[in-house]
């Protein structure tokens, strides 16, 4: 954000892109389904963005569509709020988040 030239800023995107890659794939390729629906909704609650806003800020319109497309095959939905006031899953998971935040477990 603070580069103004295009071209460094896509250079820098593409660079922090391949160190996360790097870092987390073979982390994410072993999550189950449902560990895979838990991180959509924590993107969400740490984010504030469905991850679907995520990608496409981050990657355009184009590849958010293709990414949604993909997740829906897989039982996901990136389009998913994070809300654990009116969704009793959302809600287990915040009590989880804020016992963890706490130290309690």
């Amino acid at each position: 954000a603070n580069v103004a030239d295009k071209s460094e800023q896509k250079r820098l995107m593409k660079q922090a892109e391949d160190e996360i890659t790097n870092q987390y794939t073979e982390e994410l390729k072993n999550l189950t389904i449902s560990q895979g629906l838990i991180l959509v909704r924590l993107i969400d609650r740490e984010t504030g963005n469905t991850s679907y806003k995520v990608v496409q800020e981050l990657r355009g319109k184009v590849r958010a569509f293709f990414y949604q497309g993909f997740a829906r095959l897989w039982g996901y939905n990136l389009k998913t709020e994070y809300d654990p006031h009116n969704n009793p899953e959302d809600d287990e998971i915040e009590t989880i988040m804020v016992l963890l935040e706490r130290g309690a477990i």
